[in-house]
């Protein structure tokens, strides 16, 4: 990190700060010693690579790029911006570049940035997106493209679709293919294509109200499971008992939680909600758990929930709760 006159450049002092501070150093040192790092850090304290999120976004390899990225928001080098969706940004420009046909890379690349990216701000704006939010909005893009190309195959454009070719495409795989429709409604919004009716969405949740004895059986379980993942044991907890969307849920962060060692309350509103003894413990346990992410209690604002770890083999698939 020096800037050429054997000190660390000044912009950068925050970022060594941060990088005492942290436990593990053994682990920090390992990671400094990669040469990816090396040259990113050589880059910014020369000033080669502007000190800039959309100068990052431009640089390689992602994954080293997205954790140094972080470490300098953590540390106040750079605004803090949504990691998920910047990683978002990153999957549409090597996205886009797959596509050989101009005039799709172009249509695909304004619906991204006018009706996507505008959507994926404005909720990251009231909290951290999620990688499901992200991972819908790829599959928009992915199946809009495979339509514009099943089109071209038919003889058409996508001003020139016609009704057989949306009641055919939708046949063919409905499920796999009904992201697509985010784009068919832009496109005719935007008088890039007829309006033509899309197949209506088919709603497969339970819509009976949760009986209190079903209730109070899956609070029972989520409580006294401990063979059950303690996330999704705490999200579950605050679904049966406060009604909380999962939404809100997967926002809240650590600050949101206070325990002063006596109750333990839950920033899911004004004023605030404790939780009653059993879930106050469970909830104990799972802050616990995430003591070991070092990197994770220097930040300000640390996810609570959103972020699962990765699922072992002995783990069921879907958490413990009522239905959706």
């Amino acid at each position: 990190m020096d800037d050429g006159t054997g000190h660390v450049a000044p912009p950068l002092q925050p970022l060594v700060t941060i990088l005492l501070e942290l436990d593990q150093p053994k682990s920090r040192l390992i990671w400094l010693r990669n040469p990816n790092v090396v040259s990113l850090l050589q880059g910014l304290a020369a000033g080669s690579i502007p000190l800039t999120h959309d100068a990052l976004h431009q640089e390689t390899p992602w994954r080293t790029v997205t954790h140094l990225r972080d470490l300098l928001m953590d540390s106040g080098v750079l605004p803090r911006v949504d990691r998920q969706l910047r990683l978002y940004q990153r999957w549409l420009t090597e996205r886009l570049a797959t596509i050989e046909e101009p005039e799709h890379r172009q249509l695909l690349r304004h619906f991204a940035n006018w009706h996507q990216m505008r959507r994926l701000r404005a909720k990251a704006e009231k909290g951290p997106l999620g990688r499901s939010q992200t991972n819908h909005t790829k599959q928009e893009v992915a199946q809009a493209g495979a339509f514009l190309a099943w089109l071209a195959d038919r003889g058409r454009a996508i001003g020139q679709c016609q009704q057989a070719d949306i009641d055919a495409w939708h046949t063919e795989s409905l499920a796999t293919r009904r992201p697509s429709q985010s784009f068919l409604r832009w496109c005719m919004k935007t008088g890039r294509m007829p309006r033509l009716a899309l197949p209506p969405a088919v709603i497969t949740q339970d819509r009976e109200p949760l009986h209190q004895h079903r209730r109070l059986a899956m609070l029972r379980r989520v409580l006294n499971d401990d063979s059950l993942p303690l996330r999704a044991r705490v999200a579950a907890a605050l679904v049966l008992l406060y009604a909380q969307p999962v939404s809100r849920i997967v926002r809240l962060t650590v600050d949101d939680i206070t325990d002063d060692g006596t109750t333990v309350i839950v920033q899911l509103g004004d004023p605030p909600s404790p939780l009653p003894e059993p879930v106050a413990d469970v909830m104990r346990a799972y802050i616990r758990s995430r003591q070991h992410l070092a990197l994770r209690q220097q930040q300000k604002r640390t996810v609570a929930l959103s972020r699962p770890p990765a699922r072992t083999a002995d783990e069921p698939g879907q958490p413990p709760g009522p239905p959706a």
